[in-house]
């Protein structure tokens, strides 16, 4: 059954529809908000995004693509849950060949685990620091790698916003990590 017969059926109130639709993007929907929440928040707060689906189910039009329109849900509730839990911390980078293993080795000679542990908190730290509209954008971006057209399109803003604010949010990654950074 193709997506647009799953939210049809769903809407009709068909919870084994709206199912399917949760497993087919339940594990990206996680991803997405285990780069804006703590580890251990992340399943509450993508459970607490599909409810808010399944409630709202009936106002979703198909002018955009349903996982567009629940990926937002779940922007959106993840970054009210930050503002709730009234902290600021990028989540952990993944430890293993996904994580901090697989930063560039862009200096001549291998770094140790040790030097590569202190640059993935170097970089959390400059995430965490970053103001919400930045941050946001950077995760969307840099985490989540959705195109300009979908970051606009999640985040009800203009592609050339966007764009101004991925830019800015680097410029100010650069003058935080700076001191990583070779001559």
């Amino acid at each position: 059954m193709d997506e647009a017969e799953l939210v049809r059926r769903a809407q009709g109130g068909d919870a084994a529809a709206f199912g399917e639709l949760v497993s087919s993007y339940e594990a990206r929907i996680l991803r997405l908000v285990r780069g804006m929440v703590r580890e251990h928040e992340a399943e509450d707060v993508a459970q607490d995004a599909f409810l808010k689906a399944w409630r709202k189910l009936p106002e979703f039009d198909g002018r955009s693509r349903f996982y567009t329109w629940v990926y937002r849900i779940a922007s959106n509730t993840a970054m009210d849950w930050r503002k709730r839990e009234k902290y600021r911390r990028h989540a952990d980078l993944p430890t293993g060949p996904e994580g901090e293993d697989a930063l560039a080795e862009d200096r001549p000679g291998p770094r140790s685990g040790a030097e590569r542990r202190e640059l993935a908190a170097a970089i959390d730290r400059a995430i965490e620091q970053l103001p919400e509209h930045y941050h946001t954008i950077v995760v969307l971006r840099e985490v989540e790698g959705l195109s300009y057209e979908e970051i606009a399109e999640t985040l009800a803003i203009s592609k050339g916003t966007v764009e101004s604010r991925l830019f800015r949010a680097r410029e100010r990654l650069r003058e935080s990590l700076k001191d990583w950074m070779e001559p």
